[in-house]
């Protein structure tokens, strides 16, 4: 699970466990700039490996070119996204993955769909039909994550909805702390257990409510309480409210 005002699309994904966790979807903007960073650590790494085997004696140019370079170029994306777990070294610096809308972890085969794509969706058209598909569609899809049922994700959150926003602070002037220990969770914290008991509240079944009622458990365990209060959802409620009044 991870962790504004302005405009963002997100999607709700339900995981194999029947719990349905929404994500913020990785914008047009994101994936360039990764795309961006992606060519020049290529570049980086073909500068430095050339250095290091097209030197006299050691392999020449044009070895060089069709059993380095090449493979490289080609395969950089493939193999980044199967061995870290969806991201190349410019998803990751940018906070963006590839994940399966199923809920599952994708596949060697939904990578490969994804990279046999490539071609169209961003070389072939300069990334014209990449960014016409990703802007447009509902989950923010190019050809190759419609075909292998992927999308992109931030796994960065960006956020901008501070708990503080959430409650109106001038309502909180006289207001006396239910749990002094709320004063010990993280914003992330508080408003991650906020969309949980979100999710319990608009998705009414056994996995969001065993959901929300583990989370209140550890906030228990965390606050050393003696007894977990019935109402889960009023005991959220006034943790949030605790932590509001207590850190603004």
């Amino acid at each position: 699970m991870y962790f504004c005002f302005d405009y963002m699309r997100t999607i709700d994904i339900l995981t194999t466990q029947n719990v349905t966790i929404n994500y913020e979807l990785a914008d047009v903007k994101d994936r360039i700039f990764a795309s961006i960073l992606d060519v020049i650590f290529q570049s980086i790494g073909l500068v430095v490996l050339s250095v290091v085997l097209a030197s006299p004696g050691i392999m020449g140019e044009q070895i060089f070119l069709y059993f380095i370079t090449l493979p490289v170029i080609f395969f950089y994306h493939l193999g980044f996204e199967i061995f870290m777990d969806g991201r190349t070294l410019g998803k990751k610096l940018l906070g963006i993955r590839v994940v399966k809308l199923t809920g599952t972890v994708p596949s060697i085969n939904d990578y490969l769909m994804r990279w046999a794509l490539r071609p169209i969706d961003i070389f072939f058209s300069l990334g014209s039909i990449a960014i016409m598909l990703v802007s447009s569609s509902e989950k923010g899809q190019r050809l190759g994550d419609i075909v292998a049922n992927t999308t992109v994700i931030k796994t960065n959150s960006t956020q901008r909805i501070g708990l503080a926003d959430i409650l109106n602070i001038r309502t909180l002037e006289n207001y006396t702390p239910t749990y002094p220990g709320a004063r010990q969770f993280s914003e992330e914290e508080m408003l991650l257990l906020k969309e949980v008991m979100d999710k319990s509240i608009k998705y009414k079944n056994t996995a969001h409510d065993d959901a929300l009622v583990e989370a209140c458990y550890l906030v228990k365990e965390r606050l050393g309480l003696e007894k977990l209060p019935s109402d889960k959802h009023l005991f959220v409620r006034t943790l949030i409210k605790d932590y509001v009044a207590m850190s603004r």
